[in-house]
Parts: C-alpha cells; sequence; structure tokens
C-alpha cells in the first residue's frame, strides 16, 4: 500500500474516530438550551390520569425561546371520540416526566387562542398558533399566576417546568372532560447535532465493518 493511501486511511480512522464519541455524547448528554429550543409531543389517551381508551392521536412541536420570552404550537390530531372542548400546558410536576398525577394549567383557559372548541369543536384539527408572549398575564390561566405569586414568577416556573421535563400538553374533549390525550415535551436535537450524530453513527458502522473484515 502505498505512503498516500496510508495516510488517507490514517486520517479517515481519526476523523470517524472522533465523530464517534461525539454521537454518542449526543445519544446519552440531555438536550443543550439553544434558542429556539423545539419540543416533540406524542399525545396518547394512555398518558392521561386515568388513561382513556378508545381516545384519538396527535403530534405537537412546541417551540419555546427563553431569550425571546416567546412560545409557538404546532398541534395536529385525529380520530377524538368527541369534540373538542380544551387544550393547553399543564405545570408544574413534581418530578421531570412523572406519571400518575395531575396538575393545574398554566396557559391560557379554557383554550389557546384560536383552538377550536365547543360550541366549534372538532375531531380532527392542525392547530398553528400565534406566537405567545411569556411577559403578557394573557398568555397564562390567571390562577396559575396566582399561585405562583406573580406574572414574573409565572413566567420562571412556565420556562422551567418546559425546560425541565415537568410540563404536559393535554385535549379535553366531550366525552372526556378531564382530557382525553396527552403527552410530555421532549427537546428534539437542533439540525447541526442531528448531522453530527448521523456522521458519527456512519463512522461507528465503517469501523465495525473494517474490524470485520480484518478478522477474516
Amino acid at each position: 500500500m502505498s505512503l498516500y493511501r496510508r495516510f488517507r486511511l490514517s486520517g479517515m480512522r481519526f476523523v470517524l474516530a472522533s465523530l464517534v464519541p461525539m454521537a454518542i455524547l449526543l445519544l446519552v448528554a440531555p438536550a443543550t438550551h439553544a434558542t429556539p429550543i423545539h419540543f416533540a409531543v406524542t399525545l396518547i389517551g394512555a398518558n392521561e390520569v386515568p388513561p382513556v381508551s378508545p381516545a384519538g392521536t396527535g403530534q405537537a412541536l412546541v417551540t419555546l425561546d427563553p431569550t425571546a420570552q416567546t412560545l409557538q404550537l404546532n398541534i395536529v390530531f385525529s380520530g377524538l371520540t368527541s369534540n373538542t372542548v380544551a387544550a393547553h400546558i399543564h405545570c408544574c410536576l413534581t418530578n421531570p416526566f412523572q406519571t400518575g398525577v395531575n396538575v393545574g394549567v398554566a396557559t391560557t383557559v379554557p383554550a389557546f387562542p384560536g383552538f377550536p372548541i365547543e360550541p366549534n369543536g372538532v375531531t380532527s384539527f392542525n392547530y398553528s398558533s400565534a406566537v405567545f408572549d411569556l411577559t403578557q398575564a394573557g398568555s397564562y390561566n390567571p390562577a396559575f399566576v396566582t399561585l405562583q405569586g406573580g406574572l414574573s414568577q409565572a413566567e420562571a416556573s412556565f420556562i422551567a417546568g418546559v425546560l425541565t421535563g415537568r410540563v404536559y400538553l393535554n385535549v379535553h374533549t366531550v366525552n372526556n372532560p378531564g382530557g382525553e390525550i396527552r403527552g410530555f415535551l421532549f427537546a428534539t436535537p437542533e439540525p447541526a447535532s442531528l448531522v453530527l450524530l448521523g456522521l458519527g453513527l456512519l463512522g461507528f458502522a465503517w469501523m465495525q465493518r473494517r474490524r470485520k473484515l480484518n478478522r477474516q
């Protein structure tokens, strides 16, 4: 093998070997608090307390910008057993992603502005909210603001709850007024992290293949 080719292979091994631990770190490390932060939500009846069956299903993407102090939601759902009567985010759980408990409503009641509810409720919909200003009292349930001791405290508690997995999104219906489908907010990696993760996994696969070939 020529010296040039050995140098190329050595360089490739070094780069790929460096990417592998980075990919592992991305898999095991918590999401960084870059802004804006995107949260994926899977809405199902099994997440309700008590669980609901039959129930519709849904997905949501929630975008929080702690620097700009804003929140925006995109929610899509279908197959609900009856028309919607409410939709909001509940806060704050005692522990991250805590199951088996219900907590109070933090955002506007009975629903996010523009979300269809009775008498114009629906069983399926694709909702895209405006950008909510978290510094404004109109973005919250008044009872949540009172419970937290004021607007600034309510904002701080809500943002902290979102960032630490202590909130959940809930869609309520006529048949299930306590909630038909709900889900936790899980932070999603930013695009650059996804690219790095992909490269790292590719490098890991290449290294495994090289080891297998060397054994033959």
